[in-house]
């Protein structure tokens, strides 16, 4: 749903602790927009974890710890998504020869080994799906012999300024230590890699290591690929769009060849500039050319891919990816972000790739919701029921100085994409109070999403959600204010929550780091009062308030489609059914391993080792029809049948 917002509250945050607000209702209707909610909006890019052997112990160990506080962050705040290709050294990946050009280090070409991030994903982190990215350049890493120098010219010049520099391949600086003078020979660290080449990782992983490729179903086409004559800028490329289309449907088509249901991620476009206009040479226009007019790059695209999906019948895109770094600073501006996807009223002070949107310049573009315009093309060019989501791969929304403020701006981004079937959120960057956003929505909402209303929408916003009979809710309350409390009223439709008192968990005053596990957090516990199906409350300035309820008179069947919960007296408390997913309970440690069989007693997962905590199972991709699971913990074995749907 696309929240309607007036004119005048546009300009309303920035004078919230001047103005004087009445009450703010809002109202919750439990069998009115019910969706389910990807549990990929709860992800990030990867970090920290290692893909080589260290060879001082001291730094090993160190690497370690980190690694350990990485995964049990990511464990205990819910998350269950990892985009694992690192960005820009994704593009020239070499998979056979464990090796990547860095672009943003004079193009040097350093050691890499996915096979081991792959790995350490399958052993440390149950329940969290992670994606890699294919090679669409033709051209990936081959020697690391012809590396320009870069420590030493770090100890004389300031190597950042300067790191973008064509130096690796025998590359030549000036004294300034700034000027080109000599651009590297390409042909010297990179080899041909072709679109066999790059789907090939498929056959590596899958046959030859047995990979449990079910964690790693999505896979994101290349990085940024309307940029690449500036990041990738020492390769001979054509940066017409249509290159980049023929470059994609190509890898795209070898990809589905290979694995009918990988989930293919595209086309990854970098930034506002970049969603209209793609950085084409030799003096091209970046817009896409059509028989009638000019197209935005991010239209063309679709339009492209469309045609050859018809045309061929083979289904090319699954996920539409994009990438997002809003520059603003000011605290109106941050807390408004979410609205430049969906919002039709919005007018974004940051507009300008968007202003070629008709394909030629209109300075008159000032709104951007740029992912209905997208959703729009979608289903204009595939047509309706096609299938294809959204995505959000690369972002940085982070304020330094306030963790609040980043907790509200994530907190609304997560549910405008709760609202709106955004399948895939990563964040690039991680910052204070992410932990404690993510870790609220995912461990103590819900599958569905259902409908709320807000009276004043750019001041409070309400983001439901509820389990799949719809015997427990909670309504997520985020109030934008800077610096004065808001009464809410709240009332609900289509649930009869039970009266009395309930359970309440805010996030406010957030002041650095303060999440370390589900247990030790920020949440504030707190109660209200439900009376004739309402409750009233009082919000903090800059706060995150979640309301959780109880249904007196939950459905009998679930209003989702998806794994249905089948109630068991074997394993007790240690299995559990939330937000779309089965969980083991392992906060005691006590559990061993866990094993997924389908009918024909075959083992389809399973888990060594777990952490401990609550741990995803990776039901999510399984075909319908009956499964057992198989606890093992010190006390003995128990066993379940789920069906899933």
């Amino acid at each position: 749903m696309v929240k309607k917002i007036s004119s005048a509250l546009i300009l309303g945050i920035s004078a919230f602790s001047t103005l004087s607000f009445a009450d703010v209702s809002v109202s919750v209707d439990a069998s009115a927009g019910i969706k389910k909610i990807s549990p990929y909006i709860y992800g990030r890019n990867i970090d920290v974890i290692g893909d080589g052997v260290e060879s001082d112990p001291e730094k090993a160990a160190e690497l370690l710890s980190k690694e350990k506080d990485f995964y049990s962050k990511m464990l205990e705040s819910g998350m269950h998504f990892l985009r694992a290709n690192a960005g820009n050294n994704a593009t020239r990946y070499n998979w056979r020869k464990k090796m990547t050009v860095h672009p943003d280090w004079y193009n040097n070409v350093y050691s890499h080994d996915w096979d081991i991030t792959a790995k350490k994903v399958l052993e440390n982190l149950p329940g969290v799906d992670a994606m890699y990215a294919f090679q669409l350049t033709g051209y990936a890493a081959s020697s690391t012999e012809y590396n320009f120098s870069d420590w030493n010219f770090y100890v004389e010049h300031d190597a950042w300024a300067t790191s973008t520099l064509d130096l690796a391949g025998g590359g030549e600086v000036a004294d300034d230590g700034k000027t080109l003078v000599k651009a590297g020979d390409y042909k010297l660290y990179n080899e041909a890699w072709p679109a066999d080449s790059t789907v090939g990782i498929i056959d590596h992983w899958r046959d030859e290591l047995n990979y449990d490729m079910s964690r790693f179903q999505y896979w994101s086409m290349d990085n940024e690929m309307e940029i690449w004559n500036g990041t990738h800028g020492d390769l001979p490329l054509d940066m017409d769009p249509d290159f980049l289309v023929e470059r994609y449907i190509d890898v795209a088509k070898k990809a589905r060849s290979k694995w009918k249901d990988i989930k293919l991620t595209g086309p990854v476009v970098a930034n506002e500039w970049q969603w209209c206009t793609t950085g084409a040479s030799e003096g091209k226009s970046g817009l896409g050319k059509g028989e009638d007019r000019n197209y935005c790059w991010l239209e063309y695209f679709i339009k492209r891919i469309a045609e050859e999906q018809k045309k061929s019948g083979v289904r090319l895109l699954d996920v539409f990816d994009m990438h997002w770094y809003p520059t603003e600073k000011t605290y109106a501006e941050r807390v408004n972000w979410h609205r430049v996807f969906f919002d039709t009223t919005y007018n974004y002070s940051g507009t300008n790739g968007m202003k070629l949107v008709t394909g030629k310049w209109d300075n008159n573009q000032t709104k951007e919701y740029v992912f209905k315009r997208v959703n729009d093309w979608l289903n204009q060019y595939f047509g309706e029921g096609h299938g294809i989501t959204l995505g959000i791969t690369e972002t940085s929304i982070i304020d330094e100085k306030d963790p609040m403020t980043t907790a509200l701006t994530y907190a609304s981004w997560i549910g405008t994409f709760m609202d709106n079937d955004v399948e895939i959120f990563t964040p690039w960057t991680w910052g204070d109070g992410m932990y404690e956003t993510v870790h609220l929505f995912s461990r103590y909402g819900h599958e569905a999403r259902v409908q709320s209303t807000s009276s004043n929408d750019s001041l409070v916003s309400a983001y439901s959600s509820v389990t799949p009979k719809v015997d427990s809710m909670t309504v997520i309350l985020v109030n934008r204010s800077e610096l004065a409390s808001q009464t809410v009223n709240l009332s609900m439709k289509g649930f009869d929550a039970i009266d009395g008192e309930v359970e309440v968990l805010e996030l406010s005053g957030l002041t650095g780091e303060t999440f370390e596990s589900h247990a030790v957090n920020a949440l504030k516990k707190k109660s209200a009062t439900v009376s004739a199906n309402g409750v009233g409350l009082t919000l903090p300035a800059k706060s995150i308030t979640a309301v959780l309820l109880k249904n007196s008179n939950p459905k009998d069947k679930p209003i989702i489609d998806g794994i249905v919960p089948v109630k068991s007296k074997n394993v007790g408390n240690l299995l559990r059914y939330e937000n779309g997913s089965w969980l083991v309970e392992n906060a005691s440690g006590m559990v061993r391993s866990v094993r997924v069989f389908n009918t024909l007693g075959v083992r389809i997962h399973s888990y060594e080792a777990l952490a401990r905590g609550s741990v995803r199972l990776s039901t999510e991709g399984l075909v319908s029809g009956n499964y057992l699971i198989l606890v093992e913990t010190a006390k003995g074995l128990f066993a379940q049948k789920i069906l899933v749907k």
